[in-house]
This record gives structure tokens, C-alpha cells and sequence, in this order.
């Protein structure tokens, strides 16, 4: 028979558009679908090597793409809310799940998209809110997937009378290396392995390859599919880098040391055995290749789960270095921006760390007043302050730039109420500046405050922490982390501390108003009440900053209009 006709050459490219197309919008609604699940899920790989293994495994399944676990990955390693040793397990299990694909191919039910695609639809068109509508585009987008398959099955029926094509599938048989090149190039181009394995598992199924010549289109589609990972680590931190890099040698490693096995016939028989033996001799050729995806993926995942210690020493040795404390420190990157729930979880460790920035400039600046520390050490707030303010225009910036993206109304009010947070936390580092400068003049001018003043100060000071402290708490974690009556005792007790304050203010104001009209001057002096004045308006500012925050989170929604949740 001669070439392919233009029928059948349109079927073929079609139909690997429409299966790209069904793929990577599948990949992106059930993202949509996980939503804050995906927050938990990666939370749950810090735990262990084994854990994160099961973590990976379990998101590349569910949302059908290796790539976009370890990009994910990638972008929580280089904003610090994952180590980059806590990252491998998910980069070895996101391994297996990606195999989840060819299995499914492999059941022979691509005909069937055209029959998913109406049942979607119609659940779109139904659903009211988004996440539902969510479930019935993912089903629209695998109803495509399945049908470039099919489309793409009609179109590589006249290959199998086609001889130079034969030979081609049967020369990867004989050369294995020409076949894991072959299959590296197009997964590259693709950026799915996903798509190159469900490929192979199509010609499979109409008789254009064997299983020796299949495995190595499957192990070169591995490695293909680290090129997304070393594109999205461009202008990453150097752990960020080391994830791509863990990517890349495990799965380049891997087919090296199979490779002899490939030669030699011995991996195509391990797979042929254990094929029989789950399936009790009854399989197809399509499942025989599902499985030697997932065969050398569990396979290699479970050995460097074992070994993940001396694995993570490899790499850094190849990219080598420690990490900068200001390398690790910013949590923003607009990798997540594609995932709000993950995104959110990002802004608001941010603004728990701005928290943590913005306490220590007042504390360390009421210690110099109160005298528990020199005033050398107050100079340290400039350079506090720097960090703080640009913390706050990088998560204004950030929290602009996914408010515009398609988020949840829920998830639109809370980065309206990170917004908020974020000025009241830089007002915090506002006013530590405006202590330092009454610091900074009672040092100057040798001006003694009163032991009874620095009492009364310090006691207010005391209350005005405990809001700060209560704050910080409230950022510390996700909603989800606090029970309804833990969060009603904080705004309770953060609600009366800021009656304190209010009420210590009035009392210590009246007090030396009182003291300075009665000519108590030795006690009192004008440039000593005008201190005292200015330390207590930034203290009740701060008071009423830190309060703020706490009534963000705290206050029903019914009772408040900026109320959302962590």
C-alpha cells in the first residue's frame, strides 16, 4: 500500500489535537475540581519519603499529568513551603500516577468519548455552582481525549500494510536507543508522556508495533517529559533547580539501567509474567505496554524512596551550594497562580512571615524604650522595614494579579481580606519606624522616663502584643486548622484587649495631664509628656492594626462584610 492519504493523515493529526486538547483541559478542571484538596494533600507530604510517594502517585492520577505535580511541586519548593528532600517523594510517586493514562487507554473504550462528551455537556449546562460545572467540563475533556483516540485509531488503520512504517516500528525492536530518542523528541514537543504512551497504546492496538518495540516509546516518553520541569525552574532558587534536576536523573537513570534488559529480552519477559499473572493469562498487547510503564515506574520510585537520602546528595552535589536565608524567604510564585487554592495557602504564609517581620520591629523597639536593650540595636528596624514593604507591594501585586484569574466568589473575598491584611501588617512597621524616632530622641537628649511611666507603658505594651500575638496565630495556619470555638475565644479575647488598650490609654493620658498641670514638673517634664503622648498613639494604632486582622477571620460573614475564610 502506498503513503496515507489525506483523510487518513488528517484523522492522525486531528486526533492528536483533540486528545492534547481533551488531555491538558482534563488536567486543568480537575485541578479546579481538588481545589483547597490539593492544599491538604501536599501538606500531607512532609511527613515521609513514603508518604509523599503516595501523595505524588495520587495527584499525577487524578489530575492525569506528571508535569504538573512537579511543576506544582517545583513552585511550593522555590516559595520554601516544601523542602527540596520533602519534594522527592512527590517527584517519584507523580511517576506512577502519570501511568494511570495508559492504563485506562489500554481497556479499549476510546470509542465511547463520543457518548461522554453529551453527558458533560448536559451536566454543565444543569450545574449551577462552579465546582460542579467543573466535574462536567472534566468529563467533556476526557469525552475528547477519548475521541482523538479514536479519531486517531481510524487514521493509523492504512499503517499496517504501510511497510516502510512497519519497519520503522519494528527497527525501535531491534534499536532501542533509536526509539527512546524518537519518543524523548516528541514527548519534548508535547510536553506529556501522558500523550506519547497513550499513542504508543493506540498503534498497539492496531498490530503496528510489538511489545519489545513499544517499551522503548514508553521509557523515552519518561524522559521526555522532565523538559516542562527544567523549563518552569528558569529564574527559580537553586533548590527549584534541584527538584528539575531530581526529575531529569531519575528518570534518565532509570532507563539506563534497564536498558540492557531492554536489549537483551529480559524486561519485555518480566513484563509478559507479571501481565499473565494479574490477569491470569488473559490480556491484550495494549495492557502489556500500561504495564511496562508502570512496572519500571513503581519499580524505580519504590528504590529511591528507599534510598531518597543518598538521591538527594547526588543532586546537590551536581548542583551544589547552600541556600541564602533571603533566598528562601519569599512564598509568592506565580507558578501557583493556576491553582487559587494553592496560591492563597502562598499569600498567606506570606503574610504570616511579614507578621513575624512587623512584630519584631515594634518588640525591638519598645525594648530600647523600656530600656531592656541598648539603642545600637534599634537601628536594625530600617532594614526590617525594607523587606516589609516590599512584602507587602510584591502580595499586593500577587493577590491583584490572581483576583483577575477565575476564582470561587469564597476565594475572591478572602484575596479582597489578604488585601486588607497585608496594610494593616505594613502599618504595623509604620509605626515601629515612628518609635524609633521617639527612640531615637529620648537617646539623643538623655531623656529619663519615670520607672512609674515605663510601668505603665510596658503594661500596655503587654496588652498590645497579645492582639499581635493572637494575629500572627490566626495567620500561622489555614482556617481549616482552628475549631469554630477556638476562633470565637480569639476574637473574644482579642476584643477585649483592645478595650484594654483604649481604656490604658485614657488612664495613662489623664494621669499625666493631671501630673503635668499640678507643676510636677521633676516627674514630668513637657518634652517628656509629649513622648509618652507619641509612644501612646502608636501604640493604640498598632493595637488597632492587630485587631483589624483578627476580625478579618474571626467575625461570622453575616456580621461582617470583609469575613472569608483561610
Amino acid at each position: 500500500m502506498g503513503p496515507l492519504g489525506a483523510n487518513d493523515i488528517g484523522f492522525i493529526i486531528g486526533g492528536l489535537g483533540v486528545f492534547l486538547y481533551g488531555l491538558f483541559t482534563f488536567s486543568e478542571y480537575l485541578k479546579d475540581v481538588a481545589g483547597d484538596r490539593l492544599k491538604s494533600i501536599l501538606n500531607s507530604a512532609t511527613q515521609s519519603p513514603w508518604i509523599g510517594l503516595l501523595t505524588g502517585a495520587l495527584l499525577a492520577s487524578l489530575v492525569q499529568s506528571s508535569s504538573v505535580v512537579t511543576v506544582i511541586t517545583l513552585a511550593f519548593v522555590n516559595s520554601g513551603l516544601l523542602t527540596f528532600e520533602q519534594s522527592l517523594g512527590l517527584i517519584f510517586g507523580a511517576n506512577i500516577g502519570t501511568t494511570i493514562t495508559a492504563q485506562i487507554i489500554a481497556f479499549n473504550i476510546a470509542q465511547w468519548g463520543f457518548y461522554i462528551i453529551p453527558l458533560g455537556l448536559l451536566v454543565v449546562f444543569i450545574a449551577k455552582r462552579r465546582r460542579p460545572k467543573a466535574v462536567g467540563n472534566s468529563i467533556v475533556s476526557f469525552g475528547f481525549l477519548l475521541m482523538g483516540l479514536s479519531l486517531m485509531t481510524s487514521g493509523l488503520k492504512p499503517l499496517r500494510q504501510y511497510e516502510p512504517f512497519v519497519q520503522l516500528m519494528a527497527s525501535f525492536g531491534d534499536s532501542p536507543i533509536q526509539g527512546i530518542l524518537a519518543a524523548t523528541l516528541f514527548t519534548g514537543i508535547v510536553q506529556s508522556s501522558s500523550a506519547t504512551t497513550s499513542l504508543v497504546v493506540t498503534m498497539a492496538k492496531e498490530q503496528l508495533l510489538s511489545i519489545k518495540s513499544a517499551i522503548p516509546l514508553v521509557l523515552g516518553a519518561n524522559i521526555g517529559t522532565t523538559i516542562t520541569a527544567a523549563l518552569a525552574s528558569i529564574g527559580a532558587n537553586k533548590n527549584a533547580k534541584r527538584v528539575a534536576m531530581a526529575h531529569f536523573i531519575f528518570n534518565l537513570s532509570g532507563v539506563i539501567v534497564v536498558y540492557p534488559f531492554i536489549v537483551n529480552g529480559w524486561y519485555s519477559d518480566l513484563v509478559v509474567h507479571v501481565t499473565s499473572y494479574t490477569t491470569g493469562g488473559h490480556y491484550t498487547l495494549q495492557r502489556l505496554i500500561a504495564n511496562s510503564h508502570t512496572v519500571f515506574n513503581v519499580v524505580w520510585s519504590v528504590f529511591w524512596c528507599w534510598q531518597v537520602t543518598l538521591f538527594a546528595r547526588f543532586v546537590k552535589f551536581l548542583i551544589p551550594g547552600e541556600m541564602t536565608k533571603l533566598a528562601l524567604k519569599s512564598y509568592l510564585d506565580k507558578r501557583l497562580i493556576s491553582t487559587p487554592s494553592l496560591a492563597l495557602e502562598a499569600c498567606r504564609e506570606e503574610l504570616s512571615r511579614m507578621a513575624g517581620l512587623a512584630h519584631d520591629m515594634v518588640e525591638g523597639q519598645m525594648a530600647v524604650i523600656l530600656k531592656k536593650k541598648p539603642f545600637k540595636d534599634a537601628k536594625e528596624v530600617w532594614e526590617i522595614e525594607k523587606i516589609v514593604n516590599q512584602i507587602n507591594r510584591d502580595t499586593i501585586v500577587y493577590l491583584k494579579d490572581l483576583y483577575n484569574s477565575n476564582l470561587t466568589e469564597e476565594e475572591s473575598k478572602i484575596a479582597l481580606n489578604y488585601m486588607h491584611v497585608s496594610s494593616d501588617l505594613e502599618r504595623w512597621g509604620d509605626h515601629a519606624t515612628n518609635l524609633y524616632e521617639v527612640a531615637e530622641h529620648v537617646f539623643e537628649n538623655n531623656t529619663n522616663l519615670s520607672d512609674d511611666n515605663l510601668n505603665q507603658l510596658g503594661d500596655l505594651f503587654h496588652v498590645v502584643k497579645d492582639n499581635m500575638k493572637i494575629a500572627s496565630t490566626l495567620l500561622s495556619s489555614s482556617r481549616d486548622h482552628f475549631q469554630i470555638s477556638e476562633m470565637d475565644a480569639m476574637y473574644i479575647k482579642a476584643r477585649k484587649r483592645e478595650r484594654e488598650v483604649d481604656h490604658l490609654s485614657e488612664v495613662i493620658k489623664e494621669n499625666n495631664v493631671n501630673r503635668y498641670m499640678n507643676s510636677l514638673t521633676e516627674d514630668l517634664s513637657i518634652d517628656n509628656a509629649v513622648i509618652i503622648n507619641d509612644l501612646l498613639t502608636n501604640l493604640e494604632r498598632i493595637g488597632d492594626h492587630a485587631y483589624n486582622i483578627v476580625k478579618y477571620f474571626t467575625i461570622p460573614k453575616e456580621k461582617d462584610k470583609f469575613a472569608g475564610s483561610m
